[in-house]
């Protein structure tokens, strides 16, 4: 009578280890195209060239990209910096200053800037603190709705510019401060000795004072006068050094580049006290990070796996044994774990000799082994190769190993009085 096996599972293919592979990861590569596609919408509906308002980088409409390329074709060099230390280094004697948004300068970042050698220097839209350094005779005085006025002044460049955009900021020169000849142009209607563009000697050095920065945006350079105003306040020197101060340039706290030695920065530290890397951090961040944190706890406490008592259920059908040990063998044979076939094999083969040798349950497996030799009558090395040898190397091999341990149990349990080699001989 023919016994009838299960037949052995059918390899593996290619195909279908992708198509299970593929059923894993297709929600990963779901989630990777979203946020792919979501990235490209948002390149393609946002204007190329962003970046910060007067910005000489900037392509945007608050930009002052253009402005910064007309005077690069006229022959002059522009140099775009972000900290104070290479303002100070780069503007030397035949340079042009221009410092936009000078209000974020620290104490020591303007007193870095304003030690530089530069004979002219343009503020942007500086604050009553900015003109206290550069230009102690210009005061601030007031906001005023923007709008195309003439220069009415005596400023050479101004007169060939005429009509610009003027307004937002104005400033009016203090005759007890200011030295001789320094000049107010487009002046407002209601204070004619305030205007938005002033032009100041101080020490040796002449400073302007811009009060509208639509003058060198992109959008509004090409309206009325306003390139002209422009172009023939930042380029009077061979070179331009152009200032965008970084709100996060590190204070070094006992000074240095070209302005010595500087107080400390807006935020009130003292001189020489370092700040740590949450200082620099925006204030939004520690408390976003906390709620992200929440917000993550609760997940994993509503996602986790919630254990309790141990229900006790009838299994829906009943496995014998040998179609456990039978699927089991395969899993072996799927997974190539010979080594752990093996080792399974030998292990209970050697409790079964154990047992028929009525060997001390504390016998080591090498005792085992020198017993069963010695009980067989076989060689020691032959005993331990078989019983405590390395991992066969292939599926043969492993078919070997089981045969040669059947026949060492068939031959001990064959010997006369094995049941007592274990308790009246020592290994």
């Amino acid at each position: 009578m023919t016994q009838v096996t299960d037949a052995p599972p059918a390899p593996e293919t290619v195909a279908t280890r992708l198509a299970r592979r593929w059923s894993r990861a297709r929600w990963v590569v779901g989630v990777g195209l979203a946020v792919v596609l979501s990235a490209l919408a948002i390149a393609l509906t946002t204007g190329r060239g962003g970046g910060a308002d007067l910005d000489p980088g900037s392509t945007g409409p608050g930009g002052a990209r253009a402005v910064a390329e007309i005077l690069r074709r006229e022959g002059v060099e522009v140099a775009r910096v972000t900290r104070s230390t290479d303002a100070a280094r780069l503007a030397g004697g035949d340079s042009t200053l221009v410092v936009v948004n000078p209000k974020v300068l620290s104490p020591e970042q303007l007193e870095r800037v304003g030690g530089s050698d530069a004979p002219v220097v343009v503020l942007v839209d500086p604050d009553q603190i900015v003109l206290d350094a550069f230009a102690p005779g210009v005061r601030a005085a007031g906001i005023r709705a923007t709008q195309t006025r003439p220069p009415a002044c005596d400023d050479p460049d101004a007169r060939a510019a005429g009509e610009a955009l003027a307004g937002s900021h104005i400033y009016l020169v203090d005759p007890a401060d200011a030295e001789p000849g320094s000049t107010v142009c487009y002046p407002d209607e209601e204070h004619r000795r305030a205007g938005s563009y002033v032009v100041a000697p101080v020490g040796g050095r002449e400073v302007r004072v811009v009060g509208q920065p639509r003058i060198l945006q992109n959008r509004y350079l090409a309206d009325d006068g306003n390139a002209a105003l422009a172009l023939r306040a930042l380029g009077s020197q061979p070179r331009l050094v152009w200032y965008v101060p970084d709100p996060l340039e590190p204070s070094s706290g006992g000074g240095g580049g070209s302005g010595g030695g500087g107080t400390g920065g807006d935020d009130g530290t003292r001189a020489g006290e370092r700040r740590s890397l949450l200082d620099l951090l925006p204030p939004w961040v520690v408390p976003v990070t906390l709620q992200l944190a929440v917000a993550a706890l609760f997940a994993l406490a509503w996602r986790a796996r919630r254990l309790g008592r141990l229900v006790p259920e009838p299994l829906p059908v009943v496995v014998r044994a040998a179609e456990t040990e039978e699927g089991r063998a395969r899993l072996y044979r799927q997974a190539g774990a010979r080594g752990r076939a093996a080792a399974t094999l030998r292990t209970a083969a050697l409790r079964r000799l154990a047992s028929r040798l009525a060997i001390d349950p504390d016998t080591t497996p090498d005792q085992v082994a020198a017993l069963v030799a010695r009980a067989t009558g076989r060689p020691a090395p032959e005993v331990y190769g078989i019983l405590l040898g390395t991992a066969p190397n292939d599926d043969g091999a492993l078919v070997a190993l089981a045969d040669q341990l059947d026949t060492l149990e068939r031959q001990v349990a064959t010997t006369p009085h094995a049941g007592r080699t274990g308790r009246t001989q020592e290994p």
